[in-house]
């Protein structure tokens, strides 16, 4: 192919245009000579081939690898072609296989097209230690369907002697090789295999970065005392927005169990597994939960039961004034000491009694 380029006149300069084509062209070689080596596939291996045509009828075999190795088999083929005019046949090749056992076999269809009938065999060959592997001569019977009656030839083809790879030398004890450091590319799929362990790592990573500090969370919230602990809970509680989301049931029940939580701990008190009524003739014989305590309570959990079982509607204006009481009654009971002192013994505490925020 001829590739023609405007001439240049006599003191213009060169184009800048074919300046870059040329600068692109480098650029995309070497990004595929880089790139090639990572995705290149294995070569097909090398065949072994013989030709047993006569006349109009040609025969080639096709052997793979090219030579006949003891650790693999050999796939033979034998493709006949001829005119679509003439049968051609060939005898039972399973007893012609010299040094080998057949271990497979099949023939395909017959194929014709443009005048021609294309036949092809299939053989699976296994070695054995005779180191002589041959095909025998074979006679293949040829009908010329033209003629009538149909006329029959016959022709006989030579001994296919099939290369085998040399035995390997005698041992002798001597290093056989000198070995050397020898670069392999990485295949597309190890490439792949690599990414894809990275990106489980990293998520492991995550994960268990993610687990470390829930669990020094907790830990940290089980050091501190019961004030701080209905606090933070307040706060989480607060931080899911139940009321925006008109969630009132699930708010309150949510803001009871905080109040109940820090009745527990500060008190001992088994307040969340206690109905309201329970719990309000639990704490009239303790001796902190004084009458004034024991109405607010009461007025509170009572308040917070019709919501939760009874379906009374409310606002978000009565959910903040509960959280109100909340806080205050909290604050309250830690300010009086009786938190730190009456404290389970199952829970972690500073030796000095928490002070009102």
């Amino acid at each position: 192919m001829n590739l023609q380029y405007p001439l240049q006149r006599e003191g213009e300069c060169p184009r800048e245009p074919r300046r870059r084509t040329s600068f692109a062209s480098v650029l995309i070689l070497l990004t595929f000579a880089t790139a090639t080596p990572l995705f290149a596939v294995d070569k097909p291996a090398a065949t072994f081939t013989e030709d047993l045509s006569q006349g109009a009828v040609e025969i080639k075999l096709i052997a793979e690898p090219a030579r006949v190795r003891m650790d693999r088999d050999l796939l033979v083929t034998l493709r006949v072609t001829s005119p679509d005019y003439l049968n051609v046949t060939l005898p039972d090749l399973r007893e012609r296989f010299r040094g080998f056992k057949v271990a497979d076999s099949f023939l395909r269809d017959p194929v014709t097209a443009n005048g021609k009938t294309h036949v092809e065999q299939h053989w699976r060959l296994e070695p054995d230690l005779l180191r002589t592997y041959q095909l025998a001569p074979m006679a293949v019977r040829v009908d010329d369907t033209r003629m009538r009656p149909v006329s029959t030839t016959w022709f006989a083809t030579h001994v296919v002697a099939f290369p085998a790879e040399p035995p390997s030398a005698a041992v002798s004890g001597e290093p056989e090789v000198t070995l050397q450091p020898y670069w392999i590319p990485f295949t597309p799929r190890e490439i792949l295999g690599v990414i894809a362990l990275l990106i489980l790592v990293l998520l492991a990573a995550i994960l268990l970065f993610k687990g470390a500090q829930k669990a020094r969370s907790h830990i940290r919230e089980l050091r501190m005392s019961p004030r701080e602990r209905a606090f933070v809970e307040l706060e989480r509680l607060l931080r899911r927005d139940l009321i925006g989301k008109r969630l009132y049931k699930d708010f309150y029940i949510e803001l009871t169990m905080v109040v109940r939580r820090y009745i527990e701990r500060a008190h001992r008190i088994h307040a969340p597994e206690q109905t309201t009524q329970e719990f309000l003739i639990a704490a009239a014989h303790h001796p902190h939960f004084t009458p004034a305590v024991l109405s607010q309570l009461k007025d509170f959990l009572e308040s917070a039961d019709l919501i939760k079982f009874a379906g009374q509607e409310t606002t978000p204006l009565l959910a903040d004034q509960a959280v109100s009481s909340a806080k205050e009654y909290v604050e309250r009971d830690a300010s009086e000491g009786s938190g730190a002192n009456s404290q389970a013994p199952t829970t972690a505490t500073s030796s000095n009694p928490a002070s009102p925020t």
